[in-house]
């Protein structure tokens, strides 16, 4: 069984972790089946450091259905075309 290329092999124990390491993270949608990689740096300051992105509800950027998963993946020699970029809705405050 083979796994893509951009799949982090070592499991990441936290987000802060996740952003240490320069990740990314992937976001695959179960309805329209569309694919998002954002860098772990856009979500400083709105993600607890110590959460686990694995259990946290994400939607997707297309349709705004629950996502069917989210993973860190290596970003470093992926395209800059390849990667999205998150900024906050202005409803949202940072953590504090």
């Amino acid at each position: 069984m083979s796994r893509p290329a951009d799949v982090v092999v070592q499991p990441i124990r936290s987000f802060d972790e996740g952003c240490r390491r320069r990740l990314g993270i992937a976001i695959e949608c179960r309805s329209c089946g569309k694919r998002v990689t954002y860098r772990c740096q856009d979500f400083v300051g709105y993600i607890d450091p110590t959460a686990d992105i694995e259990v946290l509800r994400w939607r997707c950027a297309w349709c705004r259905t629950p996502a069917e998963s989210a993973r860190y993946v290596m970003i470093e020699k992926m395209d800059r075309q390849d990667l999205a970029q998150w900024r906050a809705p202005p409803w949202m405050a940072p953590r504090t």
